[in-house]
């Protein structure tokens, strides 16, 4: 597993997914892969994209590339999207970094091949986003508004043990927006549109949905820390003081659990 990389996913019902994915799912459905096989799987096709090739298309992908959720005997599913997330990725960076600078990693006639076939694909799959965000060299403090302690697991990921949360996506919708409320006098403006920006990505998937952040391999970066962490419940133990006008009490719990975390970007700039 990869030491670097976190995960928000959302799980959605079968009668949610495209009718070619139910399809697909329901032939397989005695021989579904494993969360731990599917992570291992997505991050073999990510290095080996990154090491073997500068060019970018919207292949297809095995339909059954999913990661499973049991709740209460019933299976939730969360497809990989790993077209949809590499051409996200990607235009994201040549906004970042501008079109000059882009050219130098992917090949002009690449990207050019890329944007129309994946003009093409968006045109077939209009409302599709992502099922999958992705961060490297730690957990972003706004995920941890979707969920609360009490939804707190370890799981063993490999050799190692990591941490997860689970919620239900009508959970995580109303903690983002009482979230966004409480922080409305706050002067952080990238804070709100990440909040703003979570709502409406939640917003997208079918109301009896799951929300899942998984530490993956970040966990091993927190070492002793891990046992101990329970950023979730100081992130809303914060809130709950900013509520009640509380600074202080707020800034001290916030500046705990950034301290943590600052320790763990500490390792990207050390790689």
């Amino acid at each position: 597993m990869l030491p670097y990389a976190s995960y928000l996913r959302v799980y959605e019902p079968l009668s949610a997914l495209s009718p070619e994915l139910r399809e697909s799912l329901s032939d397989a459905e005695t021989a579904l892969p494993s969360s731990s096989a599917t992570l291992a799987d997505e991050q073999r096709t990510g290095l080996a994209r990154a090491v073997t090739s500068s060019t970018i298309s919207i292949e297809s992908v095995p339909d059954c590339h999913v990661y499973v959720m049991m709740r209460g005997g019933r299976p939730y599913f969360c497809p990989v999207d790993m077209p949809l997330r590499s051409w996200l990725s990607m235009t994201s960076l040549i906004h970042s970094i501008g079109g000059a600078a882009a050219s130098l990693i992917v090949p002009p006639e690449s990207l050019a091949l890329a944007d129309e076939q994946f003009l093409h694909w968006r045109r077939d799959n209009p409302q599709a986003v992502p099922h999958i965000r992705q961060v490297t060299w730690g957990v972003p403090r706004t995920w941890f508004t979707l969920v609360v302690d009490d939804e707190r697991t370890s799981y063993q990921a490999g050799r190692s043990v990591s941490l997860r949360y689970r919620a239900r996506v009508r959970d995580a919708r109303q903690r983002a927006a009482i979230a966004r409320h409480v922080l409305l006098g706050i002067d952080d403006t990238d804070l709100l549109d990440e909040l703003a920006g979570l709502g409406a990505w939640l917003g997208a998937f079918h109301d009896d949905s799951w929300v899942e952040v998984d530490y993956a391999g970040v966990a091993d970066l927190l070492g002793e820390q891990l046992a101990v962490d329970h950023s979730a419940g100081e992130i809303h133990e914060a809130l709950d003081a900013l509520r009640r006008g509380d600074l202080a009490t707020a800034s001290s719990i916030y500046r705990h659990f950034e301290e943590r975390w600052r320790a763990v970007r500490g390792y990207e700039r050390a790689n």
